[in-house]
This record gives C-alpha cells, structure tokens and sequence, in this order.
C-alpha cells in the first residue's frame, strides 16, 4: 500500500478553524490528497478557500463535495474507513489497514473519513463503511487530534511495509 492509496475525508464540519487545522495536519503529515464533504456556514465560507490555499501551498489537493456518498460514488474506494475514538467500538485502525493492503491494487484507494462535529458520525453515514479506532485513543479527543493521531499511525505503518 503507497500512501498515495489512502485518502483522509473530514465530512460534516461547521468550523473554518478545524477544517483549515485539519488540512494542515493531512499535507503537513505529507498526504496528497484530502476530500472535504458537507462543509457549511464558516468552514464553507472561510475554511475551504483556506484549505485551497493550503493545498496550493504543499502542492497537494483538496476535492470539496456535497456529501459522503457522493464522494465514494465518485471516487470508488476499495475501502471506507469510518475513524472513531475506540469507545464507538470497531475494529483497530492499524489491523484493518493491513488487510486492505493485502486486497488492494494499483490504483485502489482507501478513504478514512473523520466527523467533523461532535460525537462524530451518524447512524446513516456509519453504514457507509466500517468503523475502526487507531489503537490507544478510547475516549472523544477532537477532530484535529483523531486526524493526526491516526495518520500518523497510517504513516508508521506505511514505514514498517516490504
């Protein structure tokens, strides 16, 4: 698996800080790509032209969409990866991703989408795809530190790959 492959999503967010906060974290952690779905209010207003200039900045990409499920009926990953604190229950993050890098091909990707307000994600978007916790963060910690906590983990991963 190439991190290339693997693609953060911060779905449903309302602040401009944590979206920018976010996006920072993705291409600071060196990830190309990140997808924002249903930003509204600020984080639509001043948080996406903040992103796209962050993006610009790290010479990566940002792909702004309505919703979740447009994203994935879109992009077609081979796999969705709903990030929760370990509390929610789910899978260990670093288990599920080994075995999508046993399945996966050239060109497949992997999203791991992260709710942009608390708790979280709903019943609706749960289904989706499947729920997984980075080993270690059991209790609600913030958006921007799940996102950094568990990219960081995708990225030791990444290392420890033949």
């Amino acid at each position: 698996m190439e991190k290339n492959s693997i693609i953060p999503v911060l779905h449903n967010t309302q602040s401009s800080q944590r979206l920018a906060e976010v996006a920072r974290t993705v291409y600071g952690l060196g990830f190309n790509y990140l997808i924002v779905t249903k930003a509204v209010g600020s984080a639509a207003q001043v948080g996406v032209p903040e992103a796209q200039k962050l993006a610009y900045k790290f010479g990566r990409n940002l792909l702004v969409l309505a919703d979740l499920s447009e994203a994935i009926e879109l992009l077609q990953p081979r796999k969705v990866l709903l990030v929760m604190p370990g509390k929610y229950g789910g899978r260990g993050l670093h288990e599920a991703l080994a075995e999508a890098a046993k399945e996966l091909r050239e060109g497949d990707k992997v999203f791991l989408v992260f709710g942009g307000v608390e708790p979280g994600l709903s019943q609706r978007e749960l289904k989706l795809g499947e729920m997984v916790s980075p080993e270690g963060v059991e209790e609600d910690i913030g958006t921007v530190a799940l996102v950094a906590i568990s990219l960081y983990r995708v990225n030791e991963l990444l290392r420890r790959q033949p």
